[in-house]
């Protein structure tokens, strides 16, 4: 992603997250990437860094699909992580949103900057 778009789907992050917002930024051949709140394509993206992993929320108001989840992925994480898509036992699984899907970064990563 480019500066230009960072900044294009950027949004304030609400006052409840920035209690534990983490601000980062890496680079690749591909592009920018920065936690933080974005509106894509009609769906609302927070990307936070936690416990030294990334992890991408993507909110919408229609169920999304493999291609739009791929597309999110490629374009707001760096490429040289491995992301996944985390089903736990029932009893400690969570959806407090129907259309809420989470993506988390598996591995660690060397500075990609």
């Amino acid at each position: 992603m480019t500066e230009i778009e960072l900044k294009k789907y950027s949004v304030p992050i609400p006052d409840f997250f920035k209690k534990f917002y983490v601000e980062e930024e890496l680079k690749d051949e591909f592009g920018i990437y920065r936690t933080g709140m974005y509106v894509y394509k009609g769906m609302h993206i927070f990307i936070n860094k936690e416990e030294g992993t990334w992890h991408l929320s993507v909110s919408a108001k229609f169920p999304l699909g493999y291609q739009q989840l791929k597309d999110v992925r490629y374009k707001f994480m760096p490429d040289k992580m491995t992301v996944a898509q985390i089903f736990p036992p029932r009893d400690q699984f969570v959806n407090l949103q129907e259309c809420t899907w989470h993506l988390w970064q598996i591995d660690k990563i060397e500075e990609v900057s």
